[in-house]
């Protein structure tokens, strides 16, 4: 029974690490072009992934996310802002881990006390604006000065110029992903 269990996680393990790659690397498949915004729809893999397999899986599949996206940093980087954020593991690896944290964690605390609905949705926006709010916040910790060099603002203002950033696309992918993700998981738990 055990390896069948192990069997079965390894393989959506490998689901999840299949589609993570694709998402990174064909063009439109990991992002909603809704202009003037382009949000990323790929956190929402981690978090339909942490509320099938559990906190310590999401948390590695967030962790899986953050080395491709250090590798495609490397290989194909979209902007020359590619080679200087996304090559920082800190940057790259610790946000995304931690949406496996934050929605494992909120969703088992949530459970308990609301609908099954509900605490999806709050785990998915909250995951979602975690990796967000930690991306900005160690960019702002380990480039302020080459930030507000390429955003072309003051040192002063690169606090607001993150914050805009946390309101303008952070805020529209939680949301987007508070929709879609209870969306996919429900079929999914009943099938895993």
């Amino acid at each position: 029974m055990k390896q069948t269990i192990n069997t079965k996680r390894l393989t959506m393990m490998a689901i999840a690490t299949a589609i993570l790659l694709i998402q990174n690397f064909v063009p439109f498949l990991g992002n909603l072009p809704l202009p003037p915004l382009n949000p990323t729809i790929i956190h929402i893999t981690v978090i339909v992934f942490t509320f099938l397999l559990g906190t310590r899986d999401g948390m590695i599949i967030g962790a899986i996310w953050g080395i491709i996206r250090m590798i495609r940093a490397f290989a194909m980087p979209a902007s020359p802002l590619d080679p200087l954020i996304w090559t920082n593991p800190i940057i790259a690896v610790l946000p995304r881990l931690l949406i496996g944290l934050t929605v494992g964690v909120t969703y088992q605390w949530l459970r308990k006390k609301w609908p099954d609905a509900r605490s999806l949705r709050i785990s998915a926006f909250l995951g979602s604006l975690t990796n967000t709010v930690f991306v900005m916040l160690f960019i702002y910790v380990f480039f302020t000065e080459d930030i507000a060099y390429l955003m072309n603002i003051q040192m002063d203002n690169i606090v607001y110029g993150l914050l805009a950033i946390v309101v303008t696309s952070g805020i529209p992918e939680a949301i987007i992903a508070a929709i879609i993700a209870p969306i996919v998981i429900k079929p999914l738990k009943k099938i895993y």
